[in-house]
């Protein structure tokens, strides 16, 4: 729903084009506008939250001092839109309207509006812009107001079916819900409306259930809202339509012509044609008297005895008013002439020319006593336009007149119309109530006013209601436009009720009468939720999607199928069948079916992660980053991260991960997200914020598998940047954290690492001999993670002077060491540690063993040490 802007919005129109290719970046438009669904000024602070199917560019402009400017470029509105919160205390308007280069700008005048740097805040979890004006104002809530249509919206409580059956969960509508979307997510608002409830026969997205979950205990039962209290009516002896030109005291203004009382009598009694004779017989005769009167009545009589497929005729009564205006023009008839030429060209359809007349008279004539005529067929003409909230308006002021007119119950009718369009159900179906019960005989005129009421009761999900107003409409008005779609609803009303027998009896009634229709699909979707297999379902949805791919129908039967292989885990077919449903139908229900891909796409995510399948995932990935970094939410960049992770590109894990951690609240973030965002910090050489991120982490999940490795992490940062206490503390806490024994030998050795820098021999060997200890009490062949320990230890040995003991310790790990290499290398070291220790014939021996080896270098030492020891024998003995 529009409201009108002011105008000097209508001058900046022309720059915003200009405005939006300087300032923003090149890239951002998206392929197809984002919807805005919703605007709701909200309290605590004082701010507007826009709800949007996706991102767009946003810029905030201070107008005024207490005026704020929300530009949205390239961006659509959603038809029926609601503005919810125009009663904040704090609020004095808000506006809305598209400017030139698709700019959706908004409006807000607020008393407080004192935020120095009003900057929009984008959620992209829920694709939900807010803009906050002032973070001081916290307003109380507004006291209830006594207007009765608004009193029962603030009571309005979520839509659900009436429950016959305890137990048993009610089956909601063959015809989607999600058709019409909800506009705010205060479920006080008067704004909000709920659509019918969904059935667990037919689980929704994940994203839905969400949504529904804390609804449970509300949803239980929904009551028919009171019956609309009307104010206190005066009565008048006025009309309130054109017919209060011969009412009143002296209608005549004080003619005393015989023959123009006469004129006015045969008036009063609907005697059109034979006043008329009277009136031009006196004309005839040139009378000098009344001829104000004459002229303006003359008019009248003409306009009310023409038929509607008269064109002629009506254009000839236009005429007699129009001489009659330029012949009098200070009457008090006037604003009676412009009002006729109102309704004369309405007839004719010409409804801009009907409206100049109709504006002429509601500005100019406010105390004119047939307004209400002029204002409710001003509201029609609005509502034909699509200008729904002047309509609406319009509507009301005329349905809540305190004063009796004839236009009460045509405007009630009305105004319930206009709050079901703006998805007011709660509210509409409170006044169409009261139309029926006050105005009986307006059921009769049109079927609209059953129509309505149905439709009403059928989206609040008052399944009785429903039922009766769709079989009492269809009893009347056989004739109407698709009874197929009313016959089909009164089976969904029977599903609401859980009696399936006769929903499925009317489901089968409609296919049989109404093939090929509207009905017949909704029927057939109807009678797809009490199939047992998802076989069968899937064969009717593939029936309706095939047979009639351009019915919007066809978009429902093929959400209906994503979701069947999305409980399935059929991820891809999932995924398939939303492309081809974005494809052939662009707008219909979009929003929940990008949704519905991306939970595909989430869960299959999860699904190759779990079985280690990281190589499929990127390799989608980067086959289709531009389509999912659209589709956005935070999972797809955790889990796509997590693949870059597991193959060690840590650059792009990093990329992703940090996406996904700024997209969840502080508390909300998962340990995992955590541990491998500093991970990825960590290998990338992020080192200041992997230590923030991997020590929160260990302190916030105290009990999780990879606190170990966190803490072995941030000791190892620690040791490169010569933090040694610090260092040591994390290995200590690692150790103490750590189940697992290698972990434990592996954390030991980085724990003496500390001890080797700090020159802290003894206690870094003492570790290294744990270490070993440890390594060979796990189970499974750790052959070489024994070898380098001992290899490690023998070298503090060495160091220390200890050759015994560092002779034991490569003895040990020269059992343990593989491959020719690893056994010159350490073969070399035993032989050095007994040269050392005076264990001359054991050196020999070993430097012996290690020249006759494959590895050209160690062997080269080795015979270059036997000949230094046997240079050093042959100095001795001689």
């Amino acid at each position: 729903m529009r409201e009108l802007i002011p105008a000097y919005l209508k001058v900046l129109s022309a720059v915003w084009a200009a405005f939006f290719c300087v300032f923003i970046p090149a890239g951002s438009a998206m392929a197809g506008y984002p919807v805005v669904k919703a605007i709701q000024v909200k309290d605590n602070p004082f701010s507007v939250r826009v709800n949007m199917t996706g991102k767009a560019p946003v810029k905030v402009i201070r107008v005024g001092e207490r005026e704020v400017l929300v530009a949205i470029k390239n961006a659509s509105l959603a038809k029926g839109l609601v503005i919810g919160g125009k009663d904040n205390p704090n609020l004095e308007s808000v506006h809305v309207d598209i400017l030139e280069g698709n700019v959706v700008a908004l409006m807000v005048t607020g008393k407080h509006a004192s935020e120095e740097n009003i900057k929009p805040v984008f959620n992209a979890s829920n694709n939900q812009l807010t803009v906050v004006l002032n973070k001081a104002v916290k307003a109380p809530a507004p006291a209830p107001k006594r207007v009765p249509v608004t009193q029962v919206a603030a009571v309005r409580k979520p839509s659900t079916p009436a429950v016959s059956k305890p137990g048993k969960p009610p089956l909601a509508p063959a015809t989607d819900p999600r058709e019409k979307q909800t506009v705010a997510d205060d479920p006080n608002d008067p704004a909000v409306q709920v659509a019918a409830f969904r059935p667990k026969a037919e689980p929704a997205p994940d994203s839905v259930k969400k949504k529904d979950t804390g609804r449970t205990k509300a949803n239980e039962k929904i009551k028919e809202p009171p019956l609309y209290t009307p104010p206190k009516r005066q009565a008048s002896r006025f009309k309130g339509d054109i017919s209060d030109m011969y009412r009143g005291e002296d209608p005549l203004q004080d003619c005393q012509a015989n023959a123009v009382e006469n004129a006015m009598i045969l008036v009063k009694k609907q005697l059109y044609k034979e006043a008329g004779a009277i009136l031009e017989q006196y004309l005839f005769e040139k009378n000098s008297f009344c001829l104000e009167q004459v002229y303006y009545l003359k008019a009248y009589v003409n306009f009310m005895g023409v038929e509607n497929d008269d064109p002629a005729g009506l254009l000839a009564a236009e005429r007699m008013f129009q001489d009659a205006m330029v012949a009098y023009p200070k009457s008090l008839y006037i604003p009676f002439a412009y009002a006729a030429m109102g309704l004369i060209h309405t007839r004719l359809h010409n409804s801009a020319t009907a409206e100049g007349y109709f504006d002429i008279v509601s500005k100019d004539f406010p105390d004119y006593s047939g307004m209400p005529e002029v204002e409710y067929h001003l509201a029609e003409i609005y509502n034909g336009r699509g200008y729904t909230d002047k309509a609406l308006n319009l509507y009301k002021k005329v349905f809540e007149s305190k004063i009796s007119n004839d236009y009460i119950p045509d405007a009630g009718l009305g105004y319930g119309k206009a709050l079901f369009e703006n998805l007011r159900y709660y509210d509409a179906l409170s006044v169409l109530n009261y139309v029926i019960k006050n105005d009986v005989k307006k059921v009769y005129d049109s079927a609209d006013l059953l129509k309505y009421t149905a439709d009403a009761n059928f989206e609040l999900g008052l399944s009785q209601g429903a039922r009766e107003n769709y079989i009492r409409l269809l009893n009347l008005f056989p004739d109407i436009k698709a009874p197929d779609m009313a016959l089909s609803k009164v089976g969904d009303a029977y599903g609401m009720e859980n009696q399936e027998e006769k929903a499925i009896k009317l489901y089968e009634l409609v296919r049989e009468k109404y093939p090929d229709s509207p009905g017949y699909i909704n029927a057939s979707i109807g009678i797809a939720r009490y199939l047992k297999t998802d076989a069968e379902k899937i064969k009717i949805y593939e029936m309706i999607k095939t047979r009639f791919p351009e019915n919007t129908y066809a978009r429902i039967a093929m959400m209906r199928l994503a979701e069947i292989y999305q409980q399935n885990g059929e991820y891809d077919k999932c995924i398939q069948e939303i492309e081809d449903l974005l494809s052939t139908h662009p707008r219909g229900l979009r929003y929940e079916a990008v949704k519905l891909m991306q939970k595909a796409y989430e869960a299959l995510f999860k699904e190759q992660l779990k079985a280690d399948e990281y190589t499929s995932i990127l390799t989608r990935y980067e086959k289709e980053q531009f389509k999912l970094k659209k589709m956005g939410g935070r999972l797809i960049p955790f889990y796509v991260g997590s693949a870059y992770l597991k193959a060690d590109l840590y650059e792009e894990a990093f990329n992703q991960l940090i996406s996904a951690y700024k997209l969840y609240k502080r508390e909300e973030r998962p340990a995992l997200l955590l541990f491998g965002l500093g991970k990825a910090m960590d290998e990338s050489g992020r080192d200041d914020d992997a230590l923030k991120l991997l020590d929160a982490f260990a302190k916030r999940f105290p009990k999780d598998k990879n606190r170990v490795e966190a803490l072995t992490r941030v000791g190892q940062i620690y040791l490169e940047k010569g933090s040694f206490s610090k260092a040591d503390n994390a290995f200590a806490s690692a150790y103490t954290a750590g189940r697992d024994a290698l972990d434990k030998g592996r954390i030991l050795m980085l724990r003496a690492s500390v001890y080797q820098r700090k020159s802290d021999l003894k206690t870094a060997s003492g570790l290294q001999a744990r270490a070993v200890k440890a390594f060979a009490a796990s189970p499974g062949g750790n052959y070489e993670l024994l070898a380098g320990a001992y290899k490690t230890l023998g070298s503090s040995y060495l160091e220390m002077k200890s050759y015994g003991q560092a002779a034991d310790a490569f003895a040990k790990a020269l059992d343990f060491s593989e491959g020719d290499r690893d056994k010159a290398n350490i073969g070399f070291l035993l032989g050095d540690a007994y040269q050392k220790g005076n264990v001359l014939d054991k050196a020999k021996k070993t430097f012996e063993q290690v020249a006759q080896s494959y590895d050209s270098v160690w062997a080269r030492l080795a015979r270059q040490r036997l000949s230094t020891m046997g240079l050093a024998e042959k100095m001795i003995n001689s």
